[in-house]
């Protein structure tokens, strides 16, 4: 990582009251939260495609529960 990189990561976090563990920790867990849920769009697209009805949000609930835990 290049100082700039390693500067402009330090005052960030720094100005947001956070360590630097605790910021590089909160943005990786958005990004991988970010691309769970691109995932399940994209599955959700697809499966509508291929059939498309109505679910209902018990159904929508148990579905996302696999995802979730």
């Amino acid at each position: 990582m290049s100082d700039h990189d390693e500067k402009l990561i330090r005052n960030y976090a720094k100005s947001k009251h956070m360590s630097v563990s605790s910021f590089l920790h909160s943005a990786v867990m958005d990004r991988i939260e970010d691309e769970i849920d691109d995932r399940l769009c994209e599955k959700a697209e697809r499966e509508f495609k291929c059939n498309p009805q109505d679910v209902s949000l018990d159904e929508m609930r148990k579905e996302l529960n696999n995802y979730c835990y």
